[in-house]
């Protein structure tokens, strides 16, 4: 973690403006094969930042891969005391997102993934929003070249109760030194089994009732 900070202060130094943070090894299985007892947090910028529909050149990366996920809106800070309760009060809304990742080396070497912001490569969120529906389940849809591939009904079956998932990363950064402030965006790690992409598709995931993104892919950026 000391060298995944050092990375985004880097980023920072560089210009790259602070948009939030992201979760990785959220599952049950994860944790267990991996000795977790939770999530890893990484980081977002707006140096990985896309529009909705815009364009990930994919065709360098050792093994591509997206994740649907929910992108969870803070808005209000939360720090070392944070729990289920003041995280969800904390959440301004819900928003559909889409992370894309380089899985270029095995979960096992955890230091060095970690390191290396756990994979991330680019990132999207939807700019819709809704408000988090206490007790309610929360549907994915993920579509690839505008047909349907894969859902779940209940996407806290693989991230967790996003309050209690929020609660975690504040409390996670408050340990380094680090905070969860308004204003800022967690994306939940991924609802659904990560998906194996290539150059020339397209995806468009809904989360139901907060919105919808779509990214394209292609072999090498434009120009």
């Amino acid at each position: 973690m000391k060298r995944l900070l050092a990375r985004r202060e880097e980023a920072l130094a560089a210009g790259a403006r602070p948009l939030g943070w992201k979760v990785a090894f959220g599952t049950p299985a994860a944790r267990e094969a991996l000795g977790l007892s939770g999530p890893v947090v990484g980081f977002l910028t707006d140096a990985t930042a896309l529009a909705d529909g815009g364009r990930c050149a994919v065709g360098g990366w050792s093994a591509p891969k997206l994740e649907p996920e929910i992108g969870i809106r803070i808005g209000a800070p939360l720090g070392a005391d944070a729990d289920a309760e003041s995280a969800r009060a904390a959440i301004a809304g819900i928003s559909a997102a889409i992370e894309l990742a380089d899985a270029d080396r095995p979960p096992a070497e955890l230091e060095e993934v970690l390191a290396g912001d756990i994979y991330h490569r680019a990132f999207l969120v939807s700019d819709e929003a809704a408000p988090l529906a206490p007790g309610e389940p929360i549907a994915v849809e993920v579509e690839r070249d505008g047909a349907p591939l894969t859902a779940t009904a209940d996407a806290e079956e693989a991230t967790g109760k996003l309050p209690e998932l929020v609660a975690h990363v504040a409390r996670y950064l408050a340990g380094l030194g680090c905070a969860l402030a308004p204003g800022e965006v967690v994306i939940s790690g991924s609802t659904v089994p990560l998906i194996d992409v290539a150059p020339g598709q397209s995806y468009r995931v809904e989360v139901a009732g907060a919105g919808a993104v779509g990214v394209e892919l292609s072999a090498a950026a434009p120009g």
